[in-house]
Formats: structure tokens, sequence, C-alpha cells
């Protein structure tokens, strides 16, 4: 019986299939629009007590007018704006002899403008981070904090930037929304749900090599992280095997549509989905045109990019492995992340704190960790993870 090959899915229905969920969702949940209308529930609630007030006031003494106008608009049940005879008089001088009832509009208590006076340690800290590390100011701030360096915020750390003649601009993937809102989601629990995706680099001598990247979705932690010189679904299928052994199986793995995964004809499996189907582990394809759905993993690569491979030019898979290792005991252990509250990746998948203070076990910066200008510089052993560390952080959520 000759092969069938699957209908081809055009761009433009992944598209809009997106943008009608999108369109319904932004309808039932608008926080912005709730919150105008609360303040402008609030304007009009104002303008009506000010407008009895005067009415009142006019035929009635001052106090009698208040006792009016308590009486009718005093707050009956929670949540009711809080009013009180000087309140009443406030909004009354708002208003003025003008009729300003613009003035009642609710206004931010926030100041105007903030001062902040950063030692000179710190924005050496921050220069370096930013050139070497390529980390935003909110990143820079978060890790700071954590780190009991200073406690800063990260528009502070972007005037730092200017101040210091750095590109305040943080890098990003170069990508177009197509009007849609893409939404944010985490597993409840580690090993419920895997991500899978490749990412390509070049040798000095032109070499094309491969790093496979399995992710864990709810901590984020890089689960494997191998180098190759091709893909192919038995390379996959082998680093699953292992990965298996040290983290037990996972519920479902999410991978895009390449052709490691995904079979080009209808009713037929790669290597990667016979042996998923074996494992009964469920196999969740992105939709085509969409490499959001695989998110997780590609924030992975980005990262991986940035902080590595893109810091100089490896002349050996040999030394790229090194590094690659070093980097991923930091990335798991003590590199805070930003999705997980500011948490490292290990500290999410076990529930266990690390302790790491000062530039401890950032890479590149182990001489300024030494140095006593910086501060105090120590951080916990990695966590190691294997079936018994599972299992007893399973039994304790369970408890």
């Amino acid at each position: 019986m000759a092969k069938k090959r699957k209908p081809r899915v055009k761009k433009g229905q992944t598209i809009a299939a997106r943008r009608q969920a999108d369109r319904r969702r932004r309808e039932r949940n608008r926080p912005e629009a709730r919150r105008k209308r609360r303040e402008g529930k609030k304007y009009k609630f104002r303008i009506k007590v000010v407008r009895l007030y005067r009415q009142e006031k006019t035929v009635r003494s001052e106090q009698a007018a208040i006792e009016i106008v308590l009486a009718k608009y005093g707050p009956r049940k929670e949540g009711d704006e809080k009013l009180s005879p000087n309140t009443i008089r406030r909004w009354h001088n708002l208003v003025g002899k003008e009729n300003d009832y613009k003035a009642l509009y609710p206004k931010s208590t926030r100041p105007k403008t903030i001062h902040y006076q950063v030692p000179k340690y710190v924005e050496e800290i921050i220069f370096t981070l930013r050139v070497l590390k390529g980390w935003n100011g909110h990143r820079i701030a978060a890790e700071l904090k954590r780190r009991k360096i200073a406690t800063i915020s990260g528009k502070t750390v972007y005037q730092v930037f200017k101040r210091l003649g750095l590109q305040v601009k943080t890098y990003a993937l170069k990508a177009r929304s197509e009007g849609v809102a893409y939404r944010r989601y985490q597993r409840r629990h580690p090993n419920q749900q895997w991500h899978i995706d490749f990412l390509e680099f070049t040798l000095v001598d032109g070499t094309k090599c491969y790093v496979c990247l399995i992710i864990d979705d709810h901590s984020r932690y890089i689960i494997r992280a191998a180098i190759g010189t091709a893909t192919s679904s038995a390379w996959v299928v082998e680093l699953l095997q292992s990965a298996f052994a040290q983290f037990g199986k996972p519920e479902q793995i999410v991978t895009d549509n390449g052709q490691e995964f995904v079979s080009r004809w209808e009713d037929s499996l790669t290597l990667f989905g016979t042996f998923l189907k074996d494992q009964q582990v469920e196999h969740i394809n992105t939709a085509p045109y969409y490499p959001q759905g695989n998110g997780k993993a590609e924030a992975a690569v980005k990262i991986l990019k940035q902080e590595l491979l893109r810091t100089q030019g490896w002349s050996s898979i040999s030394d790229v492995e090194k590094a690659m290792a070093e980097f991923l005991l930091y990335y798991n252990n003590y590199r805070a992340h930003s999705s997980l509250g500011w948490l490292a990746p290990a500290e999410v998948f076990t529930g266990r704190a690390i302790r790491v203070q000062g530039l401890a076990q950032i890479p590149g910066l182990e001489k300024m960790a030494q140095n006593p200008e910086f501060g105090e510089a120590f951080a916990d052993p990695p966590i190691v993870i294997d079936c018994h560390t599972l299992n007893k952080r399973f039994a304790l959520a369970i408890a």
C-alpha cells in the first residue's frame, strides 16, 4: 500500500487560530481595562459626593450637609471607598470655584523621582556583568540582591548603563507578534513535561556542530546538553535513555516538527516516536511556524548562545564540551531565572535552597570573586540530582 503524505498546514491557518484564541482570551481577562473601570467608578462617585455636598450646603449648615452626604454615600460594604468629613471637604476644595471636576480623578501616590546612590564597587560589578554576560538591568539587579551585594532596582541599573556609556538595549529574539499575545505556563511538578530542541554553532575551522538540549518545564533545569556533528532520532533516543535512568520518565515531551521527531508520512513514526510510544510517554508537537510553543527550550538556546558559545571562537568539540559542563553546573545551580522568581533551576527542581553570596560561581569572574574589595564570596556545593533525590523531594511535597 502506497504511503500517503500528511496534509500540509499553512502558516496563515496557525496564525489565524492563535489570533482568534488570543482575542477571546483578552476579552475575558483585561487587567488594564478593569483598572480603568475601577478608577472611573471612583471618579464618578467623588463627583456625586461633591455635587450633593454643594447642593445641600446652599440650604443647610455645613455639618448638616456632611451628615446627609455620609448617610447617602457612606460605605455600606467591604470594598466601598472610605468617606469622612475631611475627605468631603478636601474633594470640595480640589474642585474649587472653577468647578474643575477632573481634579477628582484618582492619581498615583508614587513619588515622581527617587534618587539612589550606587557605590563605586557596585558600578564596577554592573559594568563587568553587562560587558561579559550581556545581562539586562533587571537581571543584574536581581542577582545583586540575591547575592547580597546591593539592593537596587532595574531602573537604577539602566541609569548606571547610561552613565557608564553602555548599550542600554538588551539582546532579544527578533520576531513579529503576528497579533498574538503569547501566554506563559509552568507545570506544577518536575518531570511532568520536558522540552527538546537543537542549537547549531560553528567551529573556527567551519565544522557545523549541534547541541541537543533537554529541559524540564517546571524548573527550567537543563537535563542534558550533548554535542554532535549531526542530528538524528537515534542520537536523541540515546540521550533520553540516559536521562530516564537518572531522572525518571516524564509524562510528556514537547518538540518541534523536525524530521528527527516527526515523520513526514501519515500513520508512521520515527525511531524517536516509536521509543516514546514504547515508554508510554506522550509526545506533543508544537504548531507549525510557531516556535513559541517550545519557548522554554528556545530561551535556554538563547542563553547558551549569548553567555557561552559567542564568548570566543571554539577550535574543537572537546573544548566546547568542557566549557559546557562548567556552564551547566553554573546555570542549573547558581544562575537566577527570571520566570522562577529569580531562583536557580536546581532549587525549584529539588525544593532545596542554595546559598550564594558575592560573585562566587559566576564563570569568568573568578578573580573578582577572590578580591576582597568586592565583598565576601562563597556558595553551597551544587545539588546532585538522581532518583534518590527525586524520591525524597516528592515525599516532602506529598507530606
